[in-house]
């Protein structure tokens, strides 16, 4: 089953411990730190929907694209005002608009697990922000799966569902793989869902090779530059 199909409904239940109103307060103080005037937003990866409800809100016009027509179903629910949602693939979309302020979050780029799935996401974003516009995404660590994820097993129940989710890392292949088994009236479903780790060097050169220059490396959504422990790496980039 693709990832994010049974996951979706429970998504926000599991991640309830993210305080996502502190961490979109650090992504508007970025992007209007490197923008002057930003008018427009797209968020690639957007999932349920939460930072594109908070954007809306604060009356930020912002486009949310997700491929899981699951997670956008729980996302329709938040689209109002100007956060309008659609479904597309990141590694291959086009769009009329041009974007000031296009980001992603939570880890989504490491779910590309080729250079080349990477580049092509870079070379779509590029086609769609403007000269002046900051692209920010973040990449886990090796230090965060390792820590807090390799063979790690986690247990939820939500609305008659039993959820297990287990973790494993191969340091060599830097693939980390994240089973969810949904049990529910004697019925089991299963999603993998892999990662990859990336280091620094690595992105910065995909980055180089697809015409961004990077503005500035944090850590953990801080402002300061990543550590021995950061869990994710945060990457501001603008076009060259």
């Amino acid at each position: 089953m693709e990832p994010y199909t049974d996951l979706a409904a429970s998504y926000d239940y599991i991640l309830g411990h993210v305080n996502y109103d502190e961490w979109y307060r650090y992504l508007r103080t970025l992007m209007c730190q490197y923008i002057e005037n930003p008018r427009l937003i797209l968020e690639l990866g957007c999932g349920t929907g939460k930072f594109g409800a908070k954007f809306s809100r604060d009356d930020f016009p912002i486009y949310g694209m997700d491929k899981s027509i699951e997670m956008l179903s729980v996302a329709k629910a938040r689209a109002f005002k100007d956060f309008h949602i659609f479904c597309g693939d990141m590694m291959n979309f086009h769009l009329t608009k041009k974007f000031d302020f296009v980001f992603s979050v939570h880890d989504t780029m490491n779910y590309f697990l080729r250079y080349v799935d990477l580049r092509k996401v870079f070379k779509s974003v590029r086609r769609v922000v403007r000269d002046d516009g900051v692209f920010m995404f973040d990449v886990t660590t090796e230090y965060n799966i390792q820590r807090f994820f390799n063979n790690k097993r986690m247990q939820y129940r939500f609305r008659g569902t039993d959820i297990v989710w287990t973790n494993t890392y191969n340091p060599k292949a830097r693939i980390v793989v994240s089973t969810l088994t949904f049990t529910k009236r004697g019925i089991t479903s299963v999603e993998h869902h892999y990662q990859r780790i990336y280091s620094v060097r690595e992105i910065r050169d995909l980055l180089e090779k697809e015409k961004f220059k990077v503005i500035d490396i944090f850590g953990d959504y801080t402002f300061s530059p990543p550590t021995s422990d950061t869990v994710m790496i945060n990457f501001i980039t603008r076009k060259l």
